[in-house]
């Protein structure tokens, strides 16, 4: 298994932080030395690699053309970390974790070294496997969920690189982890760290921190943030760097502010100390760390990906047209100036893509929609991507399909890079990647919510929820669940082609009947109206109205790159917790 992983992984990195005594030793002047606090080489196949990138996370700098860089630190984040350069991965180690950065270990008035060994490989075509929202807990059988249905699922796309000799990296959008059960459940951040070698994830992963991922135990104050973030720092490393692969420059970035303000009457897990609460914004330090890096890249039609954890915006209808920022103020409102903060540093280059997780819902919003309100964001691409986790595991435990919030499935994006050229698809955990759509025959639906006792009881209690059982006849509701406004779908009829309405929200019946309705019993809320009465809407559904109860459909659907997926629609179709 070791050696299969090896010849799939691309890049597995590590960092050697080297003593004085190293064969690196020589090679670096007496005056680096003299100058600086921090200091160190930068080697590829035994030569010195000159122009890359190194970072304490305040000042960037980069190797000159004997390898070497040094640097006068404040230490202030506790690590030395390189920009990897294009074109080159670093010596290869047994974690997946790519340690790409080293913690230093003396204080800020003593001067320390740390040499960098890379190694040259072909990376100009690549694949990047996007993940997000693990929520890990050690509950609800997660674990087993993870080992059992995930990363099969993931071997299974990565394995269709490999044998084409294509190279698979990945990219964690945070939130691997669950606070507010750290302590209860004894699975921390770190924790997560060894299930990724216990499972021997598959590829070499980049990890950017979430709102769950700090340390609830920390109270208010003025450092909550930074000092919330030390374990995720010991397992992960920065909370904030870039790297180069292909033709592709990488950013990931930490966009949640943890606030963690004192709770009053509010239950908390054990060790909890306040509402786990943050802001959605990138901090003054990484935007000027960001300026520097991007400063080096010169040739601005150099497509840039940044992952982070939560959104930077989306449609406010979720559907289409007009944008809204998902970033805010202390007082949870919009923040649009902070949006732009960041949006202003990437507005020179040609083609930027967020990858985004923390919704636990599937929306690629594209900013030149409303480039005329979002003038800064019109090259950007916003691919907020669904939650592995789906709803936090709860319908995969409870005998259904694993679904998220929105009742689509639980999955992961892939982007394929080829130079320049970036393409995407998402691969749902129960599907793969040749499904990207769901069609429920109504009448079958409306028999169900009719006919079910316990849907009944439900509705009975939460009346704003949606009634299936008031479908009309012969509709059929075909939820697309990666839709973008490029896509197209096309449903026949005995060869006649049916008129598909135009895009909906509307509740998905089979995540009410998975989730929604389990849950409100299990919680004893059937007397919370505020939560449960609350519509957990999609906005990717579509309608068509059929001739008959008993026709076949052929439905298709058509993505922004021309790929086809099709499907023949038998009816009646029966509607269950794991109708495909």
């Amino acid at each position: 298994m070791r050696k299969f992983i090896i010849f799939c992984v691309a890049a597995i990195f590590a960092v050697s932080s080297v003593s004085a005594q190293s064969t690196f030793s020589s090679k670096l002047p007496a005056k680096a030395r003299k100058n600086a606090n921090l200091f160190g080489v930068v080697e590829a196949d035994g030569k010195p690699l000159a122009g890359v990138a190194v970072s304490d996370g305040l000042t960037v700098t980069t190797t000159d053309k004997n390898g070497c860089y040094s640097l006068n630190s404040q230490k202030k984040f506790g690590n030395v970390f390189i920009s990897l350069p294009s074109g080159y991965e670093m010596v290869p180690e047994k974690d997946m974790v790519p340690p790409f950065w080293a913690n230093l270990t003396a204080p800020v008035t003593e001067k320390e070294r740390h040499d960098f060994a890379l190694r040259k490989v072909d990376n100009a075509k690549h694949a990047m496997i996007a993940i997000t929202d693990i929520h890990l807990a050690n509950m609800l059988e997660d674990g087993k969920q993870f080992r059992e249905a995930f990363i099969p699922r993931l071997k299974e796309e990565i394995a269709k690189y490999c044998s084409q000799g294509i190279p698979v990296y990945t990219m964690c959008m945070g939130d691997s982890s669950f606070d507010l059960f750290w302590y209860d459940y004894l699975y921390d951040i770190a924790s997560f760290r060894q299930t990724l070698n216990d499972v021997e994830y598959p590829t070499q992963i980049f990890h950017v921190t979430g709102n769950h991922d700090h340390d609830g135990a920390t109270p208010a104050g003025e450092n909550t943030d930074f000092e919330s973030a030390k374990k995720y720092r010991a397992a992960f490393g920065p909370s904030y760097y870039s790297f180069n692969i292909g033709g592709i420059h990488y950013v990931m970035l930490d966009n949640i502010v943890y606030r963690n303000d004192a709770a009053k009457n509010q239950k908390q897990g054990r060790n909890i100390f306040g509402k786990r609460n943050y802001d959605h914004r990138v901090t003054a330090e990484q935007l000027d760390w960001l300026k520097q890096d991007l400063a080096l890249i010169a040739d601005k039609n150099t497509p840039v990906v940044i992952g982070m954890h939560c959104p930077v915006y989306r449609y406010k209808n979720r559907m289409g047209g007009q944008i809204e920022t998902l970033f805010r103020t202390p007082e949870n409102n919009p923040n649009r100036e902070e949006a732009n903060k960041l949006s202003s540093l990437l507005k020179d280059f040609k083609e930027v893509h967020f990858v985004t997780g923390h919704t636990h819902k599937n929306l690629t919003c594209y900013g030149r929609d409303d480039a005329e309100n979002w003038p800064l964001i019109a090259n950007t691409i916003d691919h907020n991507i669904p939650a592995v986790c789906g709803a936090w595991w709860y319908t995969g435990a409870h005998g259904g399909l694993k679904l998220g919030p929105d009742g689509a499935p639980a999955g992961f994006e892939v982007f394929t890079i080829d130079g320049n050229d970036i393409k995407w698809y998402m691969t749902s955990i129960d599907d793969g990647a040749d499904v990207q759509f769901r069609a429920f025959d109504l009448n079958c639906v409306r028999d169900y919510y009719n006919n079910n006792q316990e849907i009944r009881v439900f509705l009975d209690h939460f009346d704003k929820r949606y009634d299936y059982g008031k479908a009309g006849d012969n509709k059929v509701m075909i939820h697309v669940w990666a839709w973008e406004p490029t896509w197209k779908i096309s449903v026949k009829e005995n060869g006649k082609e049916l008129a598909v309405g135009k895009q909906k929200r509307m509740e998905n019946p089979q995540y009410t009947i998975s989730y929604d309705l389990p849950k409100s019993v299990w919680d004893r809320n059937l007397s919370n109206n505020k939560k449960f009465n609350h519509k957990e809407v999609t906005p990717h559904m579509f309608i068509v109205q059929a001739s008959a109860p008993d026709t076949t459909l052929e439905i298709t659907v058509t993505d922004t790159f021309g790929k086809e997926y099709k499907q023949t629609m038998v009816r009646p179709k029966a509607f269950s917790k794991t109708m495909r």
